[in-house]
C-alpha cells in the first residue's frame, strides 16, 4: 500500500506516463489485478477513447476509467448500498422546494427570497457544498448558536438557522431510504475496505487540481486498501512536512493538495514512494509555447525575442471573432493537414458565444461538440409540461396556452403539421381579437365568429365564409382544450402526489408523446442531427425520472395543486442534457476552467475581456465572502471565497494557455452585441509583454475595411464568401477600387453549377432598387374588378401612397386584430351614440335646442348602455379599467350633446339628415365615374350630419362631421388629395339637394365638430357661467364656410360683430369678414370649383388605380408622412437611403394661393375636355 506523486508543470507528460504504464501492465499481463484510471467526470469519455485506441492494445479488461461517482456505483454494487433509491440533482431541487414550501413561516431570512428565480438552485449548491465538505446539520446548529450571541453576526446566525432547518429536513427525508450523488462518496469511502475488486488494485488519479474533503476520504481509503495509488498534479515542486505554498504562488491550489495528501498518507502510515518529477515538456512543438509555459508567472517579465506560434486577435465584435476562428480552422484543415479533433475552443462566458458559434460553424461546415451540460427548459416536451400546468394554475392565460400549442405536441401523430400550424395561427388571431381568456376557453357553448364592421352592421346575418371559419376555430379549440381539461380534472381529483404525477403521465401517454418524440428523433437521425435526436430521448427520460422521484420521495403526501406545480417546475428547471460527442472528429468547445483536454494541436481561447479572465467575482450565493470568512474563523471550512478564487485566476489562465501542442490563438471582441465597448483582459497585455514580436490582428465583419492584400483570407468557404463578394461589388458599383482576386471569386460562382443559382440570386441584390412595377390591366382588373366600389378614405389613402392602397385594397392585407379599444372604435361609438340621441330627441317630440344639461347627460348614459355590449366584443364591460373609460366616454358624449344643444339654441341651421348614406342602393346615389379602360368606379360613404337653413336668398346646406380629435380643413391637403371627405360630402348633398330637400340648395360650408370633454385652464377665478362659456369656445367648429356674413350670422344668431363662440369666424364692424375668416371661407363659385376639382381628382385617381399604379410614393407635409402610422412598412421596405426611395415633398401654402391654383387647374381641365 503506497502513494506516489507524479508532478510537473503543464505539458511535461504526466498523463502520457500514466497511460504508458497502464499500457505496459496490460500488455504484460492482460488478466492481472485491476488497474483503475480515475479522472474528472468531463474527462472520462476522452480518456476511455485514448485507452481503447492505444496502439498495441488488443483489449483492456483489467483497466477501467472511472470518475469518483462512477467508481462509487461500481463498488456499491459489489458491497451493497446501491439498492437504495437514487435521487438526482433534479430530485433534490424538488425536495428542497417542498421543504421550503412546508416550512416557509419558520424561515427567518429566506422567507422572501424563497420565491425568487434561482434561489432553489443556490440552496441546492450550498447543500452539495456541505456534503462535499462533510458538514452536518448539527455542525450548522452548533455554529449558529455560537454566532447568535454576537450582534455583529446575528444575520449570519439567521442564515444558518434557515439552512440548518432545510438541511435537517432534507437529511431526515433521505436517511436510510435514498441516496444522491453527494452521498455516494461517503458510502464509497465506507465500502472500500469490503471490496474484493479494489484489493490489490492499482489506482491512477489524473486531471485533478484539488479534492473536496469527501474525495480526500475516498483517496485515504484507497491508499489504505489498494496496492498503489499514483496521483498526477500540475506542480513545479513538492510540499512536504507541513510546507505550504504562498497565496500568490501560481500553483497554490495543487501545492495545497499535495501537502494535504502527503500529511494524510504520513499520518495513516502509508508508504510514500519517491516523487516522479517531470521537467521536460514534450508537449510543446514550438519554442515560444515552451517559453510561455516556463515563464508565465515569472516577475520581472523577460521578453521572448522571436515570433512565437501565438496569435492575438482583436475583433470588432463577437461575430467577427467567431468568423475569424472559423476561417482559421478551415485553413488548418486544408493547408496544415489538421483533423477537427486536433482543435479545441476554450471560453469562459459560453452563453455569449454558443448561438453565434452554431450559426457560423454551420455556415462554414465545421463539425463541433459543445462540452457543456445545457438546460432542457427550451425543449418542446419540457415546455409542454410547464405550459399546460401553467394553464391550469393561471386559469387559461393566453401566453401559456400558445406556448403549449407551439410545441406541436398537442397535434395528433402523423397529422399535417403545416396545415395545423396555420390553423392554430388563425385560432390565435381569433383569441387576440376577441380577448378570450379564463373560463371562456372551457365554456360549453361554441365560440361564434363574425367580423366586426362597425356598430351599424351589428345584427347583420353571418355569412357562409364566417360559418366555415367558426367551425374551424371550434375544431382547433377542442384539439387544445380536451387534453388539458382532462388533465385539470384529474389533478383536481388527485388526493396525493402519486395521483398528481399519474395525472401528468396519463396525459402525456394519451397525447402519444413517446411516439411523437421517437418520430422526431428518427427524422433528426436521418438528417444527421445526432445530438438533436438524443435530446428527444433524454427529455422524455428526464420527465419520467422527475415524476418517478416525486412519487418516490413524497408519493403519499397531500399537497396543494399550486405547491405540486411549483415543485415539479423546480425539477424541470434543473433538468439538463448530458451528451457525449456523436462523432470523434469534431472541434471541441469547452469551458476553460473545468475542461480537461489532451492531444490538442491548436487551441483558441476566446472572449478574453476584462472581467472574464480574471473573472469578476460576484457574491450571488446565499453565503457571502464575509460569511465564509467568519465561518472559517470559527472552524467551519467551506469552499474558497471570492478573494481566494481571484488568486487562483492565474492558474486558470496558465492551464488554458498551455493545453495545445503547436499553436495558441487568443482573441477578444472590442464591443458586445449591442455595440457597447469592451476592454481586453489584462492577460492580453501580459502576453504582449512576454512576446513583443506578436502583432495583434484586427478582425472585422467587412473585409473592405482592410487593405487589399489582407482581404484574401475572407474567401474561405462558398457559403460565406458570397456575402463578402457582394459587398465588394457594391463598392465597385459606387466607383471604388477592389482587389483583382474578387473577380476570380465572382467567376468561381458562375462556373460552378452547385453555387451558380444561389450566387445569382444573392448578387441580384447589387442591382436591387426598391421600386414597384406598374400592374398590367389584366392584373388590375383581377384585383379591382370592372366595377370598383370605393370610399373617400380609400382615395385619400391612394393619394397618400399608391403602394399602401395596393396592399390594403388590392392584396387586401390587414393587421392582426387585437382586443383593445382604439381611436376608430371610439369614433364609431361617438357617431352611433350621437345618432341614437338625435333619434331619441325626435322620437320623444323634443328639439335639440330644448335639451337641458341633465337631459343630455341622461341621453348619453342611455346611449352608452345601448352600445357598450356591442362594441368590440363587449370590451367596455371587460374590466374595471374599461368601466372607468366607459364613464369617461359617457361624460364626453354628454358634454358634446349639451354643446350641440347650446349650438341649436343660437343657430338658424337645423339637422335634416344624420348618418346619411350615399352609394348604390342608398338614400343618396353615389359619385360615379367612367374610367378610361371602360371600368366603372362608384364612391360610397356616410355623412355624419347635414344641416339646413333658409333666408330670403334661398336654401343653404352645410355638412357637420364629428371627430374624436381636433381637425381643420386645409386646402393644401385638398389640393393634393389628402383631405377630400368634407368637399365630397358637400358635393353629394348639393348635387342631390332636390332629392334630399325637394329644392336646389347653396353650399353654406363644411365644419368639423370635435367630440371631447375639455379641461379649462385659467388663472382667474371664474363663475360657473364663465366656465360654461369657456368650454363652449373649446367646441368652436372649424372648416370652410361660405364667405357671406349673413350666412355666418345665420349659423350664430348672437353674432353681430367680433368672433363667434360657435364657429371659427369673425365679422368686422363694417360687416365684412375678418382677414383670418377670409382664409377659411369661400364663395359660391369657389365651392363649385372645389367640387369640380375633387371630382377631377377622383377621375384621375381611378384611372391610375385601374392602370396599375402601385408606386411607393409617400408624401411628406411638414413633419407628417403616411409612413408614421402605416401598417405596411414591412411590406414596402421604403428606405430613404436607397436610390429612387424618397418622399414626395408637399410644400406649405396658404389657402388663398391654393384656391387660386385649384381655379386655374379646373379651368384648364374644362378647356381641355371641351375641346
Amino acid at each position: 500500500m503506497s502513494l506516489r506523486f507524479v508532478i510537473g508543470r503543464s505539458g511535461t507528460g504526466k498523463t502520457a506516463l500514466f497511460l504508458d504504464e497502464i499500457k505496459e501492465k496490460l500488455m504484460k499481463q492482460p488478466d492481472g489485478h485491476p488497474v483503475l484510471y480515475i479522472v474528472p467526470e468531463q474527462m472520462t469519455f476522452l480518456s476511455e477513447y485514448r485507452l481503447v485506441n492505444t496502439p498495441g492494445l488488443s483489449g483492456m479488461i483489467r483497466t477501467q476509467v472511472f470518475s469518483f461517482t462512477r467508481l462509487a456505483w461500481r463498488i456499491l454494487q459489489e458491497t451493497g448500498g446501491a439498492s437504495r433509491n437514487h435521487i438526482s440533482s433534479v430530485g433534490l431541487n424538488m425536495l428542497i422546494r417542498k421543504i421550503i414550501e412546508d416550512h416557509k413561516d419558520d424561515l427567518k431570512l429566506f422567507k422572501k427570497a424563497a420565491d425568487k428565480k434561482g434561489f432553489i438552485e443556490h440552496v441546492e449548491r450550498l447543500l452539495t457544498e456541505f456534503k462535499h465538505y462533510c458538514i452536518t446539520p448539527d455542525d450548522l446548529h452548533n455554529t449558529q448558536n455560537e454566532l447568535s450571541f454576537k450582534s455583529s453576526t446575528r444575520a449570519l446566525a439567521d442564515k444558518l438557522h434557515d439552512l440548518e432547518l432545510i438541511y435537517h429536513k432534507f437529511e431526515q427525508t433521505l436517511v436510510g431510504k435514498y441516496t444522491n450523488s453527494n452521498d455516494y462518496l461517503n458510502l464509497l469511502a465506507d465500502s472500500i475496505k469490503n471490496s474484493s475488486y479494489l484489493k490489490d488494485a492499482e489506482i491512477y488519479i489524473d486531471g485533478f487540481h484539488n479534492f473536496t474533503p469527501q474525495e480526500k476520504r475516498v483517496i485515504e481509503q484507497l491508499m489504505t486498501y489498494c496496492r498503489r495509488v499514483s496521483i498526477a498534479l500540475v506542480l513545479d515542486r513538492p510540499y512536504k512536512h507541513g510546507l505550504k505554498p504562498e497565496d500568490l504562488d501560481l500553483f497554490r491550489i495543487t501545492g495545497e493538495t499535495y501537502s494535504d495528501l502527503f500529511e494524510m498518507a504520513r499520518d495513516a502510515g502509508i508508504l510514500l514512494e519517491e516523487d516522479v518529477f517531470l521537467a521536460e515538456t514534450p508537449r510543446f512543438q514550438d519554442e515560444g509555447l515552451q517559453y510561455l509555459q516556463a515563464r508565465f508567472e515569472k516577475r520581472p517579465i523577460k521578453s521572448y525575442q522571436h515570433v512565437p506560434a501565438i496569435e492575438i486577435r482583436a475583433a470588432a465584435n463577437r461575430r467577427a471573432e467567431v468568423e475569424s476562428i472559423a476561417r482559421e480552422i478551415r485553413r488548418l484543415i486544408k493547408e496544415d493537414g489538421y483533423r477537427y479533433n486536433d482543435i479545441a475552443i476554450l471560453m469562459r462566458n459560453g452563453h455569449e458565444y454558443h448561438e453565434i458559434m452554431e450559426t457560423v460553424f454551420h455556415d462554414y461546415d465545421i463539425p463541433f461538440f459543445l462540452d457543456q451540460k445545457r438546460s432542457m427548459l427550451n425543449h418542446p416536451l419540457i415546455e409542454l409540461v410547464r405550459s399546460v400546468l401553467d394553464i391550469i394554475s393561471s386559469n387559461w392565460r393566453y401566453e401559456p396556452v400558445f406556448r403549449a400549442i407551439k410545441t406541436d405536441l398537442l397535434f395528433p401523430l402523423g397529422s399535417d403539421l403545416k396545415m395545423l400550424r396555420e390553423q392554430m395561427d388563425r385560432l390565435e388571431n381569433y383569441i387576440l381579437s376577441q380577448g378570450i381568456k379564463g373560463d371562456r376557453w372551457i365554456e360549453k357553448k361554441p365560440w361564434r365568429y363574425k367580423r366586426f364592421f362597425g356598430l351599424e352592421h351589428e345584427g347583420s346575418p353571418q355569412t357562409d365564409a364566417e360559418k366555415q371559419i367558426e367551425a374551424e376555430i371550434n375544431e382547433s379549440r377542442n384539439l387544445v382544450v380536451f387534453p388539458i381539461l382532462r388533465l385539470s380534472r384529474r389533478i383536481k381529483k388527485a388526493k396525493n402526489v402519486r395521483e398528481l404525477c399519474e395525472a401528468v403521465y396519463l396525459t402525456l401517454e394519451e397525447l402519444d408523446i413517446p411516439n411523437k418524440l421517437a418520430e422526431k428523433s428518427n427524422i433528426a437521425e436521418e438528417k444527421g442531427q445526432l445530438v438533436l435526436a438524443r435530446e428527444y430521448d433524454q427529455a422524455w427520460n428526464a420527465v419520467i425520472d422527475i415524476l418517478d422521484q416525486l412519487v418516490e420521495v413524497m408519493g403519499e403526501q397531500q399537497i396543494s395543486i399550486e405547491t405540486f406545480i411549483d415543485i415539479l417546475d423546480s425539477g424541470l428547471e434543473a433538468a439538463k442534457f448530458s451528451l457525449i460527442p456523436p462523432a470523434i472528429d469534431q472541434v471541441f468547445v469547452a469551458d476553460l476552467e473545468i475542461s480537461r483536454l489532451s492531444n490538442i494541436k491548436s487551441s483558441f481561447v476566446v472572449g478574453l475581456n476584462d472581467g472574464v479572465l480574471p473573472a469578476k467575482q460576484s457574491e450571488d450565493g446565499a453565503l457571502s465572502d464575509g460569511d465564509r470568512s467568519e465561518l472559517k474563523a470559527i472552524g467551519l471550512q467551506l469552499a474558497p471565497d471570492g478573494k481566494k478564487k481571484l488568486l487562483d485566476e492565474d492558474f486558470v489562465a496558465y492551464r488554458a494557455f498551455t493545453v495545445q501542442e503547436e499553436r495558441l490563438y487568443l482573441s477578444y471582441p472590442l464591443a458586445d452585441n449591442e455595440g457597447k465597448g469592451l476592454l481586453p483582459s489584462p492577460y492580453i497585455k501580459r502576453m504582449k509583454e512576454i512576446f513583443p514580436e506578436i502583432e495583434e490582428i484586427a478582425e472585422v465583419n467587412d473585409p473592405s475595411e482592410l487593405l487589399m492584400d489582407e482581404q484574401l483570407k475572407y474567401v474561405s468557404h462558398p457559403n460565406t464568401a458570397i456575402a463578402y463578394l457582394t459587398s465588394q461589388l457594391q463598392l465597385k458599383a459606387h466607383g471604388y477600387l477592389i482587389a483583382d482576386f474578387w473577380w476570380d471569386v465572382y467567376n468561381f460562382y458562375l462556373e460552378h453549377p452547385k453555387q451558380k443559382q444561389k450566387a445569382l440570386k444573392i448578387l441580384s441584390s447589387l442591382f436591387y432598387k426598391n421600386e414597384t412595377k406598374t400592374l398590367s390591366e389584366i392584373t388590375s382588373k383581377e384585383l379591382y374588378g370592372d366595377e370598383m366600389l370605393a370610399s373617400v378614405s380609400r382615395m385619400e389613402l391612394f393619394h397618400g401612397c399608391p403602394f399602401s392602397h395596393f396592399t390594403s385594397h388590392g392584396l387586401r392585407l390587414r393587421e392582426r386584430e387585437i382586443y383593445k379599444l382604439d381611436a376608430p372604435h371610439i369614433g364609431d361609438l361617438f357617431h352611433a351614440a350621437l345618432k341614437w340621441i338625435s333619434e331619441e330627441v325626435l322620437q320623444k317630440g323634443l328639439t335639440w335646442s330644448s335639451l337641458t344639461k341633465e337631459q343630455c347627460e341622461w341621453l348619453a348614459r342611455m346611449a352608452i348602455e345601448q352600445f357598450a355590449p356591442k362594441l368590440q366584443n363587449q370590451i367596455l364591460l371587460s374590466s374595471n379599467r374599461h368601466f372607468y373609460i366607459k364613464r369617461k366616454l359617457e361624460q364626453i358624449i354628454g358634454r358634446a350633446s349639451y354643446v350641440l344643444s347650446r349650438h341649436a339654441k343660437v343657430s338658424g341651421f337645423t339637422p335634416i339628415g344624420l348618418e346619411l348614406d350615399f352609394g348604390p342602393f342608398n338614400e343618396l346615389p353615389p359619385l360615379a365615374f367612367t374610367l378610361k379602360s371602360g371600368a366603372k368606379m362608384q364612391l360610397q360613404g356616410r355623412i355624419d350630419r347635414v344641416d339646413k337653413a333658409e333666408n330670403e336668398d334661398g336654401v343653404y346646406l352645410r355638412v357637420i362631421d364629428y371627430k374624436s380629435s381636433s381637425r381643420a380643413l386645409d386646402l393644401n391637403e385638398v389640393y393634393h388629395g389628402l383631405a377630400l371627405q368634407m368637399l365630397t360630402y358637400l358635393d353629394i348633398i348639393i348635387t342631390h339637394s332636390s332629392k334630399l330637400i325637394g329644392t336646389e340648395a347653396t353650399p353654406a360650408g363644411v365644419l368639423y365638430f370635435h367630440v371631447h370633454n375639455p379641461m379649462i385652464n385659467n388663472e382667474k377665478l371664474l363663475t360657473l357661467e364663465d366656465i360654461e362659456n369657456e368650454i363652449l369656445k373649446e367646441f368652436k367648429m372649424k372648416g370652410l364656410l361660405l364667405g357671406d356674413s349673413n350666412i355666418i350670422r345665420l349659423m350664430d344668431n348672437t353674432l353681430e360683430t367680433g368672433s363667434s363662440n360657435i364657429i371659427s369666424a369673425s365679422i368686422n364692424k363694417d360687416g365684412s369678414l375678418s382677414a383670418n375668416s377670409q382664409k377659411s371661407s369661400a364663395s359660391v363659385e369657389d365651392f363649385k370649383i372645389l367640387r369640380h376639382y375633387v371630382r377631377n381628382l377622383y377621375q384621375e385617381s381611378g384611372n391610375r388605380i385601374i392602370s396599375g399604379d402601385i408606386h411607393i410614393d409617400p408624401y411628406k407635409l411638414g413633419d407628417r408622412t403616411p409612413c408614421q402610422f402605416c401598417s405596411y412598412k414591412s411590406v414596402c421596405q421604403f428606405d430613404q437611403s436607397l436610390e429612387n426611395n424618397g418622399y414626395r415633398n408637399i410644400s406649405q401654402q396658404n389657402s388663398l394661393d391654393v384656391l387660386a391654383k385649384i381655379r386655374e387647374e379646373v379651368v384648364s381641365f374644362e378647356d381641355s375636355h371641351s375641346n
